[in-house]
């Protein structure tokens, strides 16, 4: 049984919160602590699988609350309910916080979060998945200049200039982005050399997936002096992020396309745990004609998808861009049950994998009894001319 502990330092909430929720009793063990402090006594009493947490309250505030979580119990997923009026709160809690959801809450959408975080967590947890991420020597850290560009973009409206004073901080990744940039993936006319250019040209939401991969991708780099399956991975990820956004309802495309640019994060991942297991694995998967996925889930006991999602949910990367990730191959596996990020990033990846032919490692087909229960099999037609038209643009 799950525990779910509630916080908030009004008591009316935290009763109407036990009063809509309580046909989840069988399946939650939940725990409603009034304020701040008493969330910590709670924590500090016995650990939980998730925290949902008001933000302002007196004395302890929510930030302090899942800072303390995070530091004590780093598995616990850690969730945000906010009003408008909490903006300089939830600044404070980003670095901490999975998810925000807005108050007032709708009953049945915070039970499908916590219901979808614990799915994940359940994933995330899993022993095979930890001893492979164990053989890691240097298990990649978060980016120093994402959590800079995170806090410049939290601002009420963040110009250009902020975000290339930010990354201009960090020379490697200036010359990651000139360099894609520059690549003929773009196919620009003439060559970009000015950093302010670059970012306007890429656009912020690429900008952010790019710091975000750029540890793993340096840590690859380090074993693979050739540098081309690691350039053939990235042209790869860019067009499965701008198909997804393409494809995505108009309120998703930004998670969506991150989680396009960094569905792939688990194969380096993988590589860095056992070199050697990995080309046999993705050697298996080309000479059987089948899925990637599948081989690893049967040598290894854990596959890309949810090794990339350990990795980015340990950074404390968003819930819907983590479970976007773990579920890119198999969508249902994670409880992905509306046109979400995930399906997006599932059916964007299928389909460039598609179009790459011989270029790309076996992978799964778009899940069409998925697709069919969201009731938009109609859409595939429309999803291929997408995808089609991204890549003859060469991905823009």
């Amino acid at each position: 049984m799950k525990r779910i502990l509630f916080v908030d330092d009004e008591i009316a909430v935290l009763e109407g919160l036990r009063d809509r929720l309580r046909k989840q009793r069988r399946e939650w063990d939940m725990v409603f602590a009034l304020g701040g402090a008493a969330g910590i006594a709670e924590c500090e009493h016995a650990a939980f699988d998730v925290v949902v947490t008001d933000m302002r309250m007196p004395g302890v505030d929510g930030a302090t609350l899942l800072r303390h979580v995070k530091e004590t119990h780093p598995e616990t997923i850690r969730i945000v309910l906010s009003g408008h009026a909490e903006r300089e709160a939830v600044l404070r809690a980003l670095p901490v916080a999975h998810q925000f959801l807005g108050k007032p809450c709708d009953a049945e959408a915070l039970r499908d979060v916590i219901t979808r975080a614990c799915a994940l967590q359940t994933m995330m947890t899993d022993g095979a998945l930890q001893r492979i991420i164990g053989r890691v020597e240097k298990l990649p850290s978060l980016s120093t200049t994402y959590v800079a560009l995170t806090d410049v973009l939290a601002r009420d409206a963040p110009s250009i200039d902020d975000v290339v004073g930010v990354v201009e901080q960090d020379p490697a990744m200036c010359l990651k982005l000139l360099q894609l940039v520059n690549s003929a993936f773009f196919g620009l006319p003439r060559r970009v050399s000015a950093m302010r250019e670059a970012i306007t040209y890429l656009g912020i939401d690429l900008v952010k997936s790019l710091v975000l991969g750029a540890q793993i991708f340096a840590a690859a780099e380090a074993m693979d002096a050739s540098g081309g399956s690691l350039a053939t991975m990235q042209r790869h990820s860019v067009l499965v992020a701008r198909v997804a956004r393409a494809i995505s309802p108009s309120q998703g495309g930004s998670d969506a396309f991150m989680a396009g640019m960094l569905h792939d994060v688990g194969r380096i991942v993988l590589k860095l745990a056992d070199p050697a297991a990995f080309a046999s694995v993705t050697a298996a998967a080309l000479e059987r004609a089948v899925p990637s996925y599948v081989v690893e889930r049967e040598r290894l006991g854990v596959t890309h998808a949810e090794a990339g999602a350990y990795i980015l949910g340990s950074w404390g990367v968003p819930l819907a861009i983590v479970e976007a990730v773990a579920g890119h191959h198999e969508p249902q596996r994670v409880g992905s049950c509306s046109f979400d990020a995930t399906t997006a990033v599932h059916v964007a990846e299928s389909l460039v994998t598609e179009s790459e032919g011989d270029e790309a490692p076996a992978d799964a087909p778009v899940d069409r009894a998925h697709i069919e229960k969201l009731g938009l099999l109609g859409k595939l037609p429309e999803w291929q001319d997408a995808a089609r038209r991204t890549r003859d643009e060469g991905g823009g």
